[in-house]
C-alpha cells in the first residue's frame, strides 16, 4: 500500500522537531560567529589549574586594569553548559565547566599583554603550537560561547557573568531521558552535534540508570570528560 510505505518513510514529529533544533542552532552559530569576528583581538587559550578557572578570570581581569593593558586584553570567559543530572531520584540542574582546566581570552598580543597573561597566578600556559600562543579560529570559539537562547533568567545571567562564566546553547536534547543502547565502555564514538561535532571520543563511564555517558575527548592536547548521550554519537566503523 503505497498510502502506509510513505507514513512509515515520514519522519516523526519528535525527529522534525530534533532537525528544526539543530537548523536553529546551526543559523544562530553562523550569526554568532559573524558578530565574534567584528570584535578586536583575536580569541587565545590559556592553561590553568582545574578548580582555579573562575580565579583566573578574576585574577586576569584586575591585573589587566592594575598593569594598563586593557586596551589589549579584552575579554576573559569561563563557558559553562547547564545539564539536568539524576540524583538519587530527583532531578536537579547543574553547572559544568565545559573546558575544565582553560579560560578563554579575547586579546591583542603584543609582548606587554602576553606577560601579564602568563604571570597571572593559577596560568600554566598558552595552548599553541610548540608552545606559542595560537589564535583559535571564530567558529571553534563561537561553539563554545554561544549564548543559550532564552534559557537563563536576568538574574542568573548577570550572576554568571560576574563569575566570568558563560551559559552556553547546544541543540536541546531530554537530559534525564532513559536511553536504551549497547555501547561499552572504551568503545570509540564520533560526536555528531553541539560543540565537540565531528570530533572522536572514548566512552569511559556509563550510567546504567539514564543510558547517559560520559566520553573522553582531546581537547588542545589533553584528553577531557564530556557528557554524551546515545542520540548524538556514532560507531567509529
Amino acid at each position: 500500500d503505497p498510502a502506509e510505505a510513505e507514513s512509515a518513510e515520514a519522519p516523526s514529529a519528535e525527529e522534525e522537531a530534533e532537525v528544526d533544533a539543530d537548523a536553529d542552532y546551526r543559523r544562530r552559530l553562523r550569526k554568532y560567529t559573524k558578530e565574534l569576528k567584528e570584535l578586536p583581538g583575536q580569541w587565545y587559550i590559556i592553561q590553568c589549574y582545574s578548580g582555579y578557572e573562575n580565579k583566573v578570570k578574576t585574577n586576569l581581569d584586575m591585573r589587566a586594569q592594575t598593569l594598563e593593558v586593557e586596551d589589549s586584553i579584552f575579554d576573559v570567559v569561563v563557558p559553562i553548559e547547564q545539564v539536568i543530572e539524576n540524583k538519587d531520584g530527583k532531578k536537579k540542574l547543574v553547572k559544568r565547566k565545559l573546558l575544565p582546566g582553560y579560560v578563554l581570552v579575547r586579546m591583542e598580543l603584543n609582548d606587554a599583554a602576553w606577560s601579564v597573561v602568563r604571570d597571572t597566578p593559577g596560568v600554566t600556559s598558552f595552548v599553541g603550537n610548540e608552545g606559542n600562543a595560537t589564535p583559535v579560529k571564530h567558529r571553534d570559539v563561537a561553539k563554545f560561547l554561544l549564548p543559550k537562547e532564552g534559557a537563563a533568567s536576568a538574574g542568573e545571567a548577570a550572576a554568571n557573568a560576574a563569575e566570568g562564566e558563560q551559559v552556553i546553547s547546544m541543540p536541546e536534547q531530554e537530559a534525564a531521558k532513559k536511553y536504551a543502547h549497547d555501547y561499552v565502555v572504551g568503545e570509540a564514538v564520533t560526536i555528531l552535534s553541539g560543540p565537540f561535532a565531528s570530533v572522536s571520543a572514548t566512552i569511559s563511564e556509563i550510567d546504567e540508570e539514564t543510558g547517559k555517558m560520559v566520553g573522553l575527548v582531546s581537547i588542545f592536547g589533553r584528553e577531557t570528560p564530556v557528557e554524551l548521550s546515545p542520540t548524538e554519537i556514532e560507531r567509529i566503523n
